[in-house]
């Protein structure tokens, strides 16, 4: 071959060799829109080299990953004494939704422990409607943030994962208009129709926000209520709310302007059944919820936030957590987390890992001393070739959220082998009654009372 050849081939080779050596040099980095990987050559040569993976768990072995109630023992003290007061914070997603799970707990509890009310509820829920224990309306002028919140985010949550702001408006999504193009644009080849994006407009109101909520004597609820208090913060001397109680004329109560979480004692002498909050729309307040309760007895709260992954809870700012846990007094804080984070193409979990350990040791750090349950995600199914199965993650999953339970010394529930394990799924769908929805990942009202019984057993020790 001659030298025109050879001379192009070897600046070629070289070129390679430098850009190579270059690259190598090179660290890894990524963030959301690139992902640079380190580059090595020759670790695929080495007979040691293996390709980074998890270790691969099958739905067999993550049945048999235990349940843990080691970090419980205070809790489970009183859990065994009948004459001890009870309180239970439940955090979920849409899982517990419409106090499923939690209804039925608390019926129980309260019919050893005594005691009457649903514990803390917010000022407005997206399915009010659907929750039974309580009957619950509002106004739409109330601006609701929470962790699914992307705006304020240095504004604290309170301690049902949400806050609640008085506003002389509500928003909504505007109605599109159909799009006007020109006919001319249709017909060229390189034409792209813009999207369509809906507009969140403000609408004024001339009334101000309200809140009511009135008794129900459902298992679970109370059809009257004894011990009212609301919590709020960021009020001003000035500010004020009007309260009626069962239907009576509303009276005019001053809010406190200091600093901090502070409390408005609305009990009565006498049980009611129905009251009604109104507040101005021009003092934007932070407003938490009321809680519904005894002096004694068992309570559970149910604080669910739908699409919520449970990770980085420091949205709920660490004196707030303080200040509610002084006034409620908390036993137990539960953590029921996992499905939103599911993923069938996912088999490493440690970022979801890192964020549950914040949330834990967040927790932890602001209510020392009160024992935290981990529940593991449930069984899931997903369609395979047609079929309704396992989502093939979940073992994964739940091997994760049984590691961050050990890390951090909480009580581990698993839950996906208290079901069943593997293929548990279909036969809640095909249950009389029906125990899951048809969607294969949440549960109905029975299939949630049927949830609350197996932890129930297994708070208890009955559980095999």
């Amino acid at each position: 071959m001659n030298r025109d050849f050879f001379r192009p081939l070897l600046w070629l080779v070289l070129a390679v060799l430098l850009l190579g050596g270059l690259a190598m040099l090179i660290p890894a980095w990524s963030n959301n829109l690139i992902n640079i990987k380190k580059l090595s050559w020759f670790d695929s040569l080495s007979p040691k080299a293996e390709i980074a993976t998890p270790d691969t768990i099958s739905a067999v072995e993550a049945i048999g990953i235990s349940s843990d109630l080691i970090a419980l023992k205070p809790f489970l003290k009183k859990l065994n004494n009948p004459n001890s007061t009870l309180r239970i914070a439940y955090f979920g997603d849409s899982i517990i939704e419409g106090d499923l799970i939690t209804a039925k707990l608390r019926g129980q509890l309260q019919a050893s422990h005594g005691g009457s009310g649903v514990g803390l509820v917010p000022i407005t829920s997206i399915v009010s409607g659907f929750r039974q224990t309580i009957k619950h309306t509002f106004a739409k002028n109330w601006e609701s943030l929470s962790f699914m919140s992307p705006h304020n985010q240095d504004v604290s949550l309170g301690f049902t994962g949400f806050t609640f702001i008085p506003r002389s408006y509500y928003v909504a999504e505007k109605a599109i208009e159909p799009l006007k193009i020109d006919s001319l644009a249709i017909m060229d080849s390189s034409f792209v129709a813009p999207k369509e994006v809906p507009k969140k407009t403000r609408y004024y109101v001339s009334n101000n926000p309200w809140v009511e909520y009135s008794g129900s004597s459902v298992a679970g609820g109370s059809a009257s209520f004894s011990q009212i208090r609301l919590f709020y913060s960021h009020a001003s001397d000035s500010s004020y709310v009007y309260v009626s109680k069962d239907g009576l004329a509303k009276q005019k109560y001053s809010l406190r302007g200091a600093e901090g979480l502070q409390t408005l004692n609305l009990s009565s002498p006498t049980p009611i059944s129905k009251i009604r909050l109104e507040f101005s729309a021009h003092d934007p307040i932070h407003v938490y919820g009321l809680s519904f309760d005894e002096p004694k007895g068992a309570y559970v709260d149910n604080f669910p936030i739908r699409g919520y992954s449970g990770m980085y809870f420091q949205r709920i700012h660490s004196e707030i957590l303080k200040g509610f846990n002084n006034s409620l007094g908390y036993d137990l804080i539960v953590l029921q987390y996992g499905e939103n984070v599911s993923n069938p193409a996912i088999k490493d979990y440690s970022h979801y890992a890192r964020g549950m350990k914040k949330t834990i040791q967040h927790i932890q750090a602001a209510l020392p001393g009160v024992p935290i349950l981990l529940i593991s995600a449930h069984d899931r199914s997903v369609k395979i070739n047609g079929e309704y199965t396992t989502s093939p993650d979940i073992p994964y999953l739940v091997k994760a959220q049984s590691q961050i339970a050990s890390e951090t010394g909480t009580g581990f529930w698993n839950l996906f082998a208290a079901m069943g394990g593997a293929g548990s799924m279909p036969t809640f769908v095909n249950h009389k009654p029906a125990w899951s929805g048809k969607d294969f990942t949440h549960f109905t009202r029975s299939g949630g009372e049927h949830i609350a019984m197996l932890l129930l057993d297994y708070l208890q020790g009955n559980q095999p």
